[in-house]
């Protein structure tokens, strides 16, 4: 049986989840190492939305043709999301947005490692 059956898709969506604040991570990095370049223009998405594009389906690629390559639908999420701000960046305001991602990464991870204990759990208890 799939693990993204056993949890009722939770892991797969939490996965995603990872997938997109370590992308913003790596946005907001980009922004603070190009802070001094001349015409730079801070970039970020909205992670609500996004997550919100992936959680309905929308934004994914469609296979017309039985020949076509697949594709995961977490490969286009980066291309759709990344906007401009159009204004300089400020250090301080990118910190604060690096801080919170890390923190929202961190408790996304210990998500997916609690439904992983609770499967051991059960997986040992079961066997008792």
């Amino acid at each position: 049986m799939p693990v993204n059956k056993l949890f009722g898709g939770g892991i797969a969506l939490l996965g995603k989840a990872l997938d997109l604040r370590a992308q913003r991570q790596g946005l907001i990095q980009s922004n603070i190492a190009n802070m001094e370049t001349p015409g730079y223009t801070g970039q970020d998405f909205p992670f609500a939305k996004v997550m919100a594009k992936v959680q309905s389906g929308s934004g994914e690629l469609v296979r017309t043709n039985p020949g076509h390559l697949a594709v995961e639908p977490g490969q286009t999420d980066g291309s759709l999301a990344a906007t401009g701000d159009k204004r300089p960046v400020d250090l301080d305001e990118e910190m604060v947005k690096l801080s919170e991602n890390q923190l929202m990464y961190q408790v996304t991870a210990k998500l997916v490692a609690k439904r992983f204990e609770a499967m051991q759990y059960a997986i040992d208890e079961g066997g008792k």
